[in-house]
């Protein structure tokens, strides 16, 4: 009994650790599809990440590759490409062996071409111009230097210099090793404005033209194309030729100009009592001056295109405006040149600008209006004017510059801007009137038919 009683607790132990056993067989056997579960979600995702890197690369090459073929090959050279396409196709389709053939030639054609497209460019280009600024009417001149630094020779090509919107293009010779050649360029500059010049490019391409390569040498160059300028008397209107300046109807104690004496007042300095007029009459009496004032000509150009007839009218006004301009810088005047700034349409009842130009040298002056441009995004004249009489108190005398079309209303909204004791004189622009000088209230009005009447006008108005 005792026997069998030991056995059956000796099974059921045995029974215990086998299934303690099966339990942890059974729990290692789960742990173990875990990871293989894991193991295999991460290959799939290391396999999505690696063809999202390929699909990137090979998007970016093949960007590269179309820009590449997109920038070397001319318009002959996709016609030639659609022709060997559509030869192929219709060929094969077909079975049309005139179209295979021509199909083959293009092919070939394309291959020929190659060739030209490899290696460095055997050139070295120098691109200058000889003038930075021309006057309107006249071409400015520069220079192409083209030089074979290379031990082989340089085939023949071509430079191509962007002049603005245009291009000129000439024709390289053959170079041998340390050989240049010069080429002058012309540069037509027939109205007023500012010309991006440059870069100079070669240009390497097979004999017919199917593919070419184009490399750019030097910096873009700034060409000014000033306005035509004349000769202005300095004894014109505003030019005054004394150095201290002239005497205004305002009155001070102290000054250069002499007006009158009168009494004595708390305050006045004892160095100005007139001792003359005080014996006479015996009562202190001091010396009363009026006030001078630096001569500032301020000359107003107005850039709203409404008021000019056509382009003509407007670039005597900038000629005008900066023949004065220029007369009163090489005199030594102080001088400003304004223009409106341009305002877009739906804030040009809120918004005022108003520019002023550079004036330290006539250079710098005939520079920036090599640039202005009528337009109809500006404010008008009388807006200009009483934003100038904001800005600063010390002109003298004024000239407000504009074109035929601009009213007499206008005209005078903007001389009552300023105050009375400045002179303002308008030149209005119009090829189709005589010429001449009129007055119109406290304002002179020049009347201009060319740019030559500015010097007769002003010589009458000065005497």
């Amino acid at each position: 009994m005792a026997t069998s009683t030991r056995r059956r607790r000796g099974d059921t132990h045995t029974r215990t650790r086998t299934e303690h056993t099966r339990t942890g067989h059974t729990r290692a056997t789960t742990r173990t599809h875990t990871q293989v579960a894991d193991e295999v979600h991460g290959r799939w995702v290391a396999l999505g990440l690696w063809a999202l890197r390929v699909a990137r690369t090979v998007t970016r090459w093949s960007t590269a590759a179309w820009a590449t073929v997109r920038s070397v090959t001319t318009a002959a050279g996709w016609a030639v490409f659609a022709w060997t396409v559509a030869g192929l196709i219709v060929g094969l389709a077909f079975g049309w062996a005139e179209f295979l053939i021509g199909a083959a030639v293009g092919f070939v054609l394309l291959l020929i071409a190659l060739p030209f497209l490899l290696g460095r460019e055997p050139y070295e280009v120098d691109f200058r111009l000889l003038h930075e600024s021309v006057v309107a009417g006249h071409d400015a001149a520069a220079e192409i230097v083209v030089r074979n630094p290379n031990a082989r020779v340089a085939l023949p090509g071509r430079v191509d210099v962007p002049v603005g919107e245009g291009l000129i293009d000439f024709h390289v010779p053959l170079l041998r090793r340390g050989h240049e050649h010069t080429e002058p360029v012309v540069i037509p500059a027939a109205r007023r404005g500012i010309i991006d010049v440059g870069p100079a490019t070669t240009v390497r391409s097979d004999p017919m033209r199917l593919l070419q390569r184009t490399f750019h040498w030097a910096d873009v160059q700034t060409l000014y194309i000033h306005p035509v300028t004349i000769a202005v008397p300095s004894t014109s209107q505003g030019f005054v030729r004394d150095l201290e300046g002239r005497s205004t109807r305002s009155l001070t104690n102290e000054d250069i100009s002499f007006h009158a004496v009168r009494e004595y007042a708390r305050g006045d300095a004892q160095r100005q009592i007139h001792w003359k007029s005080t014996a006479k009459t015996g009562t202190l009496m001091v010396r009363q001056f009026e006030e001078t004032r630096r001569s500032t000509l301020s000359i107003v150009l107005d850039l709203d295109e409404a008021n000019y007839a056509d382009d003509q009218e407007f670039e005597m006004a900038v000629s005008a405006a900066g023949s004065l301009a220029v007369r009163a810088i090489r005199d030594g005047r102080d001088v400003q040149v304004v223009v409106s700034g341009e305002v877009p349409e739906f804030a040009r009842t809120s918004v005022r600008s108003l520019e002023q130009l550079a004036v330290a040298t006539p250079r710098r002056l005939l520079d920036d209006l090599s640039g202005v441009e009528a337009s109809l995004q500006v404010v008008s004249m009388p807006t200009l004017t009483r934003m100038l009489v904001e800005v600063t108190q010390d002109t003298s005398l004024a000239f407000l510059v504009t074109g035929s079309h601009a009213t007499l209303a206008d005209i005078a909204s903007a001389a009552l801007a300023f105050p009375g004791d400045v002179g303002v004189a308008a030149v209005v622009c119009d090829p189709q009137a005589e010429p001449g000088l009129h007055a119109v209230g406290h304002t002179r009005l020049l009347s201009l038919g060319i740019l030559d009447d500015l010097r007769q006008l002003l010589a009458r108005g000065a005497a």
